[in-house]
C-alpha cells in the first residue's frame, strides 16, 4: 500500500509506521514535480491535495491534511469525488482555549488602557469599569473541540455558558442550553462574551455583520479565535465607533497580514494578536505525529479514520 507525502514525516511518526504497518510504503516528496508522478499509483496522501493532482490519481482512496481548517484546499471536483478527506481537528484545542480566555480576561480588567499607560510610563489609578467573569453569560458560537474546551473553562470561572453549533446534539454539562445556529441571535442578545469558535464554511463566512453586532449587548465583548472571514472587519469598526460593543479581541483576521492602516489599529478598548492562538507549543508536534500514526495504521488495517471532514460542509 503506497501512502505518498508532502515533505518528510518525522522519524517518529515513520519508525511508528514501520513497527506496526510494515507493509506500508511511504514515499516522501520534495518537489511538486516529483508528487505529481508519485500519485499516480498512490492509495493515500498526507498533504494538500490540489485539481492536478487528483487528475492525475489513478488510486487515490484517502487525503490527510496537515492543517484543522480546509478553506484554502476545498474545490468542486474534491467535493464530489470519492475520496475520504482527514484533518487535524483536535490537537490545539487546550492552546486555543487558553487563548480565548486570556483575550477574555485582558478585555474584563481594562488591560488595552492599562498596556498604553505603560507605554507611556504613566501610573494612573482612575477608576475605571472592570468586569468580573462571575456570574456572566459566555456566548460560543460552534461548540465543536475548541469551543468545548473553553466552555469548561468559562464554567469554572463561573459563567454561565450557551452555545450554537451545527452538528452537536447533545448539550454537555457545563453548558446551560446549545442550540441550532438558526438561534445566533438569541445567543448575542443574552452573552456577555460572545466567542467565536467556528470553522470557515459556506455557511460561517461573513457570519457576523453589523446588524449582528447590533444583536450584542452594547457592554459586551467580542472575540474572534476561530477564522478571520468570519467577521467582517470594517462592520466591526463601526460597531465599536457606534458603542454597539464594548470591545473586541481578535486572534484572526479578514486579510492577513492586516494592513498598517486599517482602522482596526487605532482602536483604544481592543487586544489584537497575530493568528498565533493554536501555535507554538512542543505538544501540537506530539498530537499531531500521533493523530498521523494512527490514522495510518486505521487505512492500511481497513477501519475507521479519525476526523473525517464533511467535504460538502468543509469541517
Amino acid at each position: 500500500m503506497k501512502i505518498v507525502t508532502q515533505g518528510t514525516l518525522s522519524e517518529a511518526v515513520l519508525q511508528r509506521v514501520r513497527d506496526g504497518v510494515p507493509d506500508a510504503q511511504i514515499v516522501s516528496t520534495t518537489s511538486g514535480e516529483e508528487l505529481l508522478k508519485e500519485i499516480k499509483d498512490a492509495e493515500a496522501l498526507i498533504g494538500t491535495i490540489t485539481s492536478p493532482l487528483l487528475e492525475a490519481a489513478g488510486q487515490l482512496r484517502w487525503v490527510q491534511s496537515f492543517t484543522a481548517g480546509l478553506e484554502h484546499v476545498m474545490f468542486d471536483a474534491l467535493i464530489k469525488s470519492r475520496l475520504t478527506m482527514t484533518n487535524m481537528r483536535g490537537i490545539y484545542d487546550d492552546q486555543g482555549a487558553d487563548h480565548a480566555l486570556a483575550l477574555m480576561l485582558g478585555l474584563a480588567k481594562g488591560f488595552p488602557r492599562f498596556i498604553r499607560q505603560q507605554l507611556e510610563a504613566r501610573y494612573d489609578k482612575t477608576t475605571h469599569e472592570r468586569v468580573d467573569l462571575t456570574g456572566k453569560t459566555l456566548g460560543i458560537l460552534g461548540l465543536g473541540g475548541i469551543g468545548y474546551a473553553l466552555a469548561k473553562r468559562g464554567h469554572v470561572c463561573g459563567m454561565k455558558v450557551i452555545a450554537t453549533d451545527a452538528r452537536r446534539t447533545d448539550c454537555p454539562p457545563e453548558v446551560s442550553a446549545l442550540w441550532l445556529p438558526k438561534r445566533l441571535d438569541d445567543l448575542l442578545g443574552q452573552s456577555d462574551f460572545v466567542v467565536s469558535c467556528v470553522p470557515f464554511t459556506p455557511q460561517t463566512q461573513g457570519l457576523m455583520t453589523l446588524e449582528r453586532f447590533r444583536k450584542m449587548k452594547a457592554s459586551a465583548y467580542f472575540i474572534n479565535i476561530s477564522r478571520g472571514a468570519v467577521v467582517k472587519l470594517d462592520d466591526l469598526v463601526t460597531a465599536l465607533d457606534e458603542g454597539l460593543v464594548a470591545g473586541a479581541g481578535l486572534d484572526v483576521y479578514e486579510q492577513e497580514p492586516l494592513p498598517s492602516e486599517h482602522p482596526l489599529w487605532k482602536q483604544q478598548n481592543i487586544i489584537m494578536t497575530p493568528h498565533i492562538a493554536a501555535g507554538g507549543a512542543d505538544i501540537n508536534t506530539t498530537r499531531r505525529d500521533d493523530l498521523l500514526s494512527e490514522n495510518i495504521y486505521r487505512f492500511v488495517r481497513g477501519e475507521p479514520l479519525l476526523n473525517v471532514v464533511d467535504k460538502a460542509n468543509w469541517f
